[in-house]
């Protein structure tokens, strides 16, 4: 059936129409007219896949990647970027708009500079010799050469891992962590097998680079490590200590622009208490504290919360989950809550416990809109009012993005 796409959607599809219908289609862009077959049919909406492009839309571009389309890793390198960040905005809108009392709020999204070698953490699977990510909705894996949005140091260490297959013919999967200035590179391995050839392996990975390289191998729940455990990262000019299963914000270009915006939206509390949650290594933590706030930080995760106790020790750490916390932490009073959730957003227990505080404000950093506009909205029925919402494109080619949304008591 033939089809014309209108606009992207969430999770990175192109939508049309189809006798009334909603048809999603991956790797469509808006004005393509295709050929398509359904793949999966609901009563008000569908799935379908491309046969053929009629009409290309004048917004496609040649992606500079050979194995896109195939590859999971990204959906939109097909499309040029302006229209990616146009639709990032619209998209953005949509979800918030019960939340979003006017459009005076919602600033214009910031584009990553660069597009492309912007991200420092993949996880890389093996199987039957060949390398790569898994292809769409499949677990098999795509063999990758190159890819375009890895950092180089990343793309040349899965060259020396192409040079050792033999080597690696028990490990499962690659989890890599580059450096932003390309420093450093911490690789994890997680093998079915003791791996005889870490030495040879890791010797070949520090020839072909001049930076530093820091090895570990996981198996039968024992760890082998050879070089640096941690590496030493840089937030609004503060050093940071990050390390193989920490989380850090996946955009080298954008991560210190996202702090600065948190930095900027707390400034009227920073001579109040703050409390932090989900804290991390404290990406948003050390400067706070640098700035003079006075920073309850809650972290569940523990290599994180070890680390996050080095990096910041004029915070007040508490390593445990937030709920938890917020129990112990019900009667403090709290000026400002700042939180960075994973992309479920936060649990019940959370909300309600936020709420109970009353902080004058919170600051919420989310990588999803709709689960963002759903902890907002139940904030909002207690008299909070957004006055800030900033998206950053911290994913590009990708359907997803970051937002910092400021809400204040009143």
């Amino acid at each position: 059936m033939r089809i014309e796409i209108e606009s992207l959607a969430s999770g990175g599809y192109g939508l049309g129409h189809w006798k009334g219908k909603v048809v999603f289609v991956p790797y469509g862009a808006p004005g393509d007219v295709l050929e398509v077959e359904i793949t999966e049919d609901h009563r008000d909406y569908a799935f379908a896949r491309i046969t053929s492009i009629k009409e290309p839309s004048s917004h496609r571009v040649t992606p500079p990647c050979p194995i896109f389309g195939i590859c999971g890793g990204c959906q939109w390198l097909h499309i040029a970027y302006l229209t990616q960040l146009k639709a990032k905005e619209t998209l953005a809108k949509r979800e918030l708009r019960k939340v979003l009392e006017n459009d005076t709020a919602f600033q214009p999204i910031i584009p990553s500079e660069p597009h492309i070698e912007y991200r420092i953490r993949a996880k890389l699977r093996l199987s039957k010799d060949q390398i790569g990510f898994y292809q769409e909705k499949s677990h098999q894996v795509v063999a990758m050469g190159r890819c375009p949005v890895m950092t180089p140091i990343m793309n040349r260490a899965l060259l020396v891992f192409y040079h050792h297959l033999k080597e690696l013919k028990e490990v499962e999967e690659i989890d890599l962590f580059s450096h932003g200035g390309e420093k450093t590179l911490l690789i994890s391995m997680k093998s079915q097998g003791k791996l005889r050839t870490i030495h040879q392996i890791f010797h070949a990975l520090k020839e072909d680079s001049h930076d530093q390289i820091g090895l570990r191998v996981l198996w039968k729940g024992k760890a082998s490590h050879l070089g640096p455990r941690i590496m030493e990262e840089e937030i609004l000019g503060h050093k940071l200590l990050v390390g193989h299963d920490t989380f850090f914000q996946n955009n080298r270009f954008l991560r210190e622009r996202l702090a600065a915006l948190v930095l900027e939206q707390a400034t009227p509390w920073l001579n109040e208490e703050v409390l932090e949650l989900y804290a991390g290594v404290g990406t948003f933590t050390l400067p706070l504290v640098k700035a003079g706030a006075r920073v309850t930080a809650v972290e569940g995760h523990v290599p994180s919360a070890q680390l996050l106790k080095e990096n910041a020790p004029q915070a007040e750490v508490w390593e445990t989950s937030c709920e938890k916390a917020l129990e112990q932490l019900k009667d403090r009073p709290f000026s400002l809550i700042i939180l960075d959730p994973p992309r479920t957003g936060c649990s019940p227990h959370v909300r309600q416990a936020m709420r109970d505080l009353t902080p004058k404000g919170i600051i919420y950093i989310s990588c999803n809109p709709a689960t963002m506009a759903r902890d907002m909205a139940f904030w909002k029925e207690q008299s909070y009012h957004i006055i800030f919402l900033q998206p950053l494109d911290m994913f590009p080619h990708t359907g997803h993005m970051e937002m910092l949304g400021m809400m204040a008591k009143g």
